[in-house]
């Protein structure tokens, strides 16, 4: 059996994913852009933001509050980056983000998940986060601005 993976002060690092779907009545390339360029992101509720949309590039939400770089990104269907919070400890690792962004008939289902969580605590905090200050807001503002 292999020993549970600790972080350097000690701590058991938290195995779990949050995982979380939504359909937003907008098309796919509205969702991604809206996830993907700062303009769109201050708009919503994400910003300040200051995000580049390339593999390697940095991105900066609610006024640094949140950073990240980008691992992949696959226009319209899927991104990935790193996340880490400005109140984190410097020890404790990026976790990692991957959205995908699929067509469903009269918009697009995105699907969340988000993984490496160094405590239980902060998993919790993101998932109950994720809802109400992200994937909320932005399906309200894309489905507002193309209502049919």
């Amino acid at each position: 059996m292999k020993a549970p993976l600790i972080t350097r002060d000690g701590q058991p690092v938290a195995t779990g994913v949050i995982e979380e779907s939504e359909f937003i009545r907008a098309p796919v390339s509205a969702v991604f852009r809206a996830i993907t360029t700062a303009a769109l992101l201050d708009e919503w509720g994400a910003g300040p933001a200051r995000f580049q949309a390339k593999a390697g590039g940095r991105f900066f939400l609610w006024d640094g509050d949140m950073e990240g770089m980008v691992v992949e990104i696959q226009a319209p269907n899927r991104l990935v980056f790193t996340l880490r919070e400005r109140e984190w400890k410097e020890e404790w690792r990026d976790s990692l983000v991957l959205f995908t962004l699929t067509e469903e008939r009269g918009g697009t289902r995105i699907t969340l998940r988000h993984s490496g969580f160094t405590d239980r605590r902060t998993l919790e905090r993101h998932r109950e986060g994720w809802g109400e200050y992200y994937i909320g807001p932005l399906k309200a503002f894309c489905e507002e601005r193309h209502r049919s």
